[in-house]
């Protein structure tokens, strides 16, 4: 079993499909870090402070008693 994963494993790496898998393997994983990078800067630098000064207006805002 260990050989024949061993086997497909170079197999993949001498064929041209396969490198071609690889090649797009660590593309994607390269612009999945890039994403990843980006939402974690918005969320800490962008978004989350914008959103935590539009709650707080929102919430400052006087609501007149309607009772009657």
């Amino acid at each position: 079993m260990k050989i024949k994963v061993i086997g497909s494993i170079a197999k993949l790496i001498n064929e041209e499909k396969g490198s071609y898998m690889v090649e797009m393997a660590l593309v994607l994983v390269g612009v999945a870090l890039t994403v990843f990078v980006a939402a974690s800067s918005l969320s800490t630098d962008g978004i989350v402070p914008k959103y935590e000064s539009i709650k707080n207006e929102v919430l400052s805002v006087p609501v007149p008693d309607l009772t009657p």
